[in-house]
């Protein structure tokens, strides 16, 4: 197995520490992902998206777009690459996503009759179509284990733990796995809070889209009513 790294300066990764902690990380992040796929709560995030081929800094992508249609307040919205994401989630088989950013707003619903999205456009009614896609934050939602699969990280070599973090008022412990391939490289970071909660995830693959979530707010308490997508 190749081990590679990733260096993805576009958005923020979730461990900023160097430092390694005591224990076994896989084994420790495993257990974590599993409270994870166990713990219902309604949490919202400040989520980063960037595409290959996209500006690199904010400062670029003002330059590519300021003097043409787009006045300066628009391109500052647009180049922040930031947005926010509500997330009711239900294990192990309800859960819900509502995102807003600069490119538009979307709805993902997942229950055992399969998933929905549905696209919001700014002065028009949403659109709802089934999909097989859990959408640009797939990996929310994903057990770090199966995603350690897709890393080819079948042992604990790959996976480091680092010190924690505070966020959104939770203590966080926050790991780090790279994998993929030479020609994919993939760097994947998670900071769960001890009772499981995801507060924090970044995925990146090298010349590809990078996304990372940040929980801002956080809340134990799910609402039936969230599982419904109103008709358009």
């Amino acid at each position: 197995m190749v081990v590679v790294v990733v260096t993805a300066s576009a958005a923020s990764a979730c461990d900023r520490g160097a430092d390694a902690v005591v224990g076994e990380p896989r084994t420790r992040l495993v257990a974590l992902g599993n409270r994870w796929f166990a713990s219902p709560a309604t949490i919202t995030y400040r989520t980063t998206e960037r595409d290959p081929g996209e500006a690199t800094s904010p400062h670029q992508c003002l330059r590519q777009l300021v003097g043409g249609e787009v006045d300066r307040q628009t391109g500052l919205k647009i180049c922040s690459g930031i947005g926010e994401m509500r997330l009711v989630w239900d294990p192990p088989d309800r859960w819900r996503m509502d995102g807003v950013s600069p490119d538009g707003g979307f709805t993902l619903l997942s229950t055992p009759d399969g998933h929905v999205r549905c696209r919001l456009t700014e002065g028009a009614a949403s659109t709802c179509f089934a999909t097989e896609t859990s959408g640009p934050f797939a990996s929310v939602v994903e057990a770090p284990e199966r995603i350690l699969g897709e890393l080819g990280a079948s042992g604990g070599s790959v996976v480091s733990a680092g010190p924690g973090r505070m966020i959104a008022g939770f203590s966080a412990t926050c790991f780090r796995a790279n994998g993929g391939s030479a020609q994919a490289a993939r760097r994947v970071e998670w900071c769960f809070s001890r009772s499981g909660l995801l507060l924090c995830l970044f995925d990146g693959v090298e010349g590809r889209r990078v996304t990372t979530v940040e929980a801002t707010d956080v809340s134990e308490v799910v609402s039936d009513g969230d599982f419904v997508v109103a008709p358009t």
